[in-house]
């Protein structure tokens, strides 16, 4: 006869252990393009539905971060290079990958992610998940293309990891007394 927890610890293990359907089966919706926020963050709609879009896999400058070397707003100049692929876009088909700890819907946009470092306007995410080794390898290679031809953003230098650039410039922001 089997014991109580022989049978209760399986069960209970399918409930503790969250499986997310998309690594499964990657979702794609038809969306409209509703807004650009930054280089790497969009608002797009799906039926009468708003959905916040983080693009997976790549890093954009935050609005108002300077570029390494040169003058100027890293952040608008990538929103601005992802402005100019998405206005060539008829057809938007929305990737849906997951969801970050935001609650932003990470997937990619009709190609866009790769598109996006290509041309230079974003870098890569530093924990980014690629669904295979082969597409990690393609995404570093087009980020050292776009370098070595100093395109977009490479162009003035680049750009600080947005998570060191807002935890430098938060402590500048603070009051000291």
């Amino acid at each position: 006869m089997r014991r109580p927890y022989q049978i209760l610890l399986p069960l209970l293990s399918l409930f503790l252990v969250r499986v997310d359907l998309t690594d499964l089966y990657p979702l794609v919706l038809n969306v409209q393009l509703v807004r650009l926020l930054d280089g790497d963050t969009a608002v797009v709609k799906y039926g009468r539905q708003f959905i916040t879009v983080r693009f997976s896999g790549v890093d954009a400058p935050e609005l108002g971060q300077p570029f390494l070397l040169g003058e100027g707003d890293a952040g608008v100049s990538s929103a601005a290079c992802a402005r100019k692929i998405l206005n060539k876009q008829k057809e938007l088909k929305l990737q849906i990958f997951g969801q970050d700890m935001y609650k932003r819907i990470l997937g990619d946009l009709s190609g866009l992610n790769l598109q996006l470092v290509q041309k230079g306007c974003v870098g890569l995410y530093p924990h980014a998940n690629f669904s295979s080794k082969r597409e990690k390898w393609k995404f570093i290679h087009a980020l050292n293309q776009a370098k070595k031809r100093k395109l977009g953003i490479w162009r003035s230098g680049g750009f600080q990891s947005p998570k060191l650039w807002r935890k430098k410039s938060s402590k500048r922001n603070v009051v000291r007394r």
